[in-house]
């Protein structure tokens, strides 16, 4: 029987843990927290901090551990490369290319090398002169290897900038923060693409809505729409490019998602994360296809290979049926209950909810994913109605009987992209 180390406890993890299960492996979860949720799905589980590597080997080494895996953050990606290094298990990606994904510097430079636009930058020697008067505000700071919109400030002037600036680099691991010009939009895209055996496929791209819950922090997901409504042009006109960067970076196998802006028709790549991304995209792919890509991954984690051929054939974003990725994010307040989860389950639209919030937390004013309640993985022929009806049945009350949902998408209004 092969057995899986999973890195992290989580609740995002529950499924992998299901997943891993379900297809015969033995399942064994590390996480510091003894009381986290995933572990009580494992097979076996240990107190182990995912950053205690040697501890972790030890572990992996008297348990028979042939596969570790992780999917949803980036530090434990990290954690997991370290580890089957150390072990000389197998692993999708290399040191350099997660360097290369989670630093947002160099992610640029190579999209640059490769004909891809991106957002404009301000000098980081001006910034740390002092030479402001030559920014245009808005302007967004945000440490160069940061994750989950954590450190990142929206600037309307030279004194927000400083503050915004120490605060990125005091989040950043190497130190190091970028600014660049804001672009207000609340639409931009997200490309998702597999690579199986070093054959590039484009698994889905989405129209992703964001909002920003206030002036000075970044904007937050509220829905990731199937098919992006630039999916066309997308594939005409840079597709290609991103596809050579990708075999660029060496990448044979895995999942990765890149995000970017869009405006006045025009695609500025920012951000790549070479993962499943939080959003679980693979249910909604499942769904369409028939493939889920989290058991090939978690095959190929204990030493089996990504089926190509089976992927390829849905390549350039297929898309039988209208989906989403619906995130619901909070006002600040103590949460007395949360109603009609149990009714919105039952829909056979939604396939899954990932829930981050319970009674009795406190939602603080962080502008980051910690507002976030959870996600729905929802796939309909009538997507507004459904995420509709959805709006009508839910309600997050405060311990002051305050409604703390601030955003979904048709809540006052419904994007244009949700049809």
């Amino acid at each position: 029987m092969k057995k899986i180390l999973i890195l992290g406890g989580y609740t995002h993890l529950i499924d992998v843990v299901r997943t891993a299960r379900q297809m015969g492996m033995y399942t064994i979860v590390a996480d510091r927290d003894p009381d986290s949720p995933a572990k009580m799905y494992a097979d076996k589980s240990f107190t182990i901090s995912t950053d205690e590597t040697e501890r972790l080997a030890e572990m992996a080494r008297a348990e028979g551990i042939t596969g570790v895996f992780n999917a949803f953050d980036d530090f434990n990606t990290w954690q997991a490369q370290a580890l089957c290094e150390r072990l000389g298990l197998p692993f999708y990606a290399t040191k350099k290319q997660l360097e290369i994904c989670s630093n947002k510097e160099q992610f640029k430079a190579y999209c640059r090398d490769y004909g891809i636009p991106v957002i404009e930058e301000y000098s980081i020697r001006d910034v740390q002169e002092n030479a402001f008067e030559n920014l245009l505000y808005p302007v967004i700071v945000k440490p160069v290897d940061s994750y989950a919109s954590q450190g990142i400030t929206v600037c309307q002037n030279e004194e927000q900038l400083e503050k915004a600036y120490a605060k990125a680099v005091g989040r950043s691991k190497s130190g190091t923060a970028i600014i660049e010009r804001f672009v207000d939009n609340s639409h931009g895209v997200e490309m998702y693409y597999t690579v199986a055996q070093g054959t590039v496929i484009l698994t889905a791209m989405t129209d992703r809505y964001v909002q920003k819950l206030s002036e000075n922090h970044p904007p937050l997901p509220t829905a990731t729409v199937f098919p992006s409504e630039h999916l066309d042009r997308y594939v005409n006109v840079l597709d290609a490019k991103v596809r050579n960067m990708i075999r660029g970076m060496g990448i044979q196998n895995g999942v990765l998602f890149i995000q970017s802006l869009v405006e006045d028709g025009n695609f500025y790549l920012y951000e790549m994360g070479f993962r499943l991304s939080g959003e679980q995209h693979y249910q909604i792919i499942e769904k369409q296809t028939g493939i889920n890509l989290l058991e090939e991954m978690l095959e190929y984690a204990t030493g089996g290979t990504i089926n190509a051929d089976s992927i390829a054939k849905f390549d350039n974003g297929y898309t039988k049926t209208t989906a989403c990725n619906l995130a619901v994010l909070l006002h600040p307040g103590k949460i007395l209950s949360i109603q009609g989860l149990e009714a919105i389950l039952q829909m056979p639209e939604v396939l899954s909810f990932v829930q981050l919030k319970e009674p009795g937390d406190v939602v603080q004013d962080i502008g980051n994913y910690g507002q976030m309640l959870g996600r729905f993985n929802i796939v309909s022929n009538q997507l507004a109605l459904t995420i509709q009806k959805i709006n009508q049945l839910l309600r997050v009350v405060s311990v002051e009987g305050k409604d703390l949902i601030a955003s979904m998408p048709g809540n006052p209004c419904t994007p244009s992209g949700i049809q």
